[in-house]
């Protein structure tokens, strides 16, 4: 099978192609080229995801979106898979850990309730891990903090924030 020239790709649809596509593949997939080069888009992940946070992304590649819900790192998906695009494709009878699953950041953009001091707790409320914390700063204004070391990244801050300023790269 040919793979997939993602920076040609870019290029033809008027994008930078030396910009890193930014999509969040499902949880325990491989690193980015490897997962475009491994996966077949049979859609079987997609279809599989209980949530329904997977949808056919660019390329037809599945994508993660946290708009759509919360990800219960149920591994379904690996489940779901004969292409041997995630990681534990050989170790599927083991406990997949939602900490394996991937490396994602979560930052608050300029337009976050709390950041302008409106009280909101809606992000905080919603992480079962417990790993957004509002920190009081000076002139009484809490700040959203997160605790990198306890986010598994499941995304469940992402829908509930009513300005949509929780980002997750």
């Amino acid at each position: 099978m040919e793979s997939t020239n993602l920076q040609r790709r870019a290029f033809l649809r008027g994008k930078s192609p030396r910009l890193k596509p930014n999509a969040i593949h499902p949880p325990w997939s491989l690193e980015a080229s490897a997962f475009i080069e491994k996966c077949t888009r049979c859609d079987e992940c997609i279809s599989a995801c209980p949530e329904k946070i997977l949808k056919k992304g660019d390329g037809g590649y599945p994508e993660v979106n946290f708009i759509a819900g919360e990800c219960t790192f149920c591994a379904k998906c690996v489940e779901a898979c004969d292409s041997g695009a995630f990681k534990k494709m050989a170790t599927k009878g083991d406990d997949l850990k939602p900490e394996d699953a991937w490396n994602l950041n979560i930052t608050f953009k300029e337009n976050c309730l709390s950041l302008n001091a409106v009280i909101c707790r809606a992000c905080g409320d919603h992480c079962d891990e417990q790993a957004i914390q509002f920190k009081l700063k000076l002139g009484g204004i809490s700040e959203p903090q997160v605790d990198h070391e306890e986010c598994t990244g499941c995304g469940a801050c992402v829908s509930v924030c009513p300005v949509h300023a929780v980002k997750i790269s």
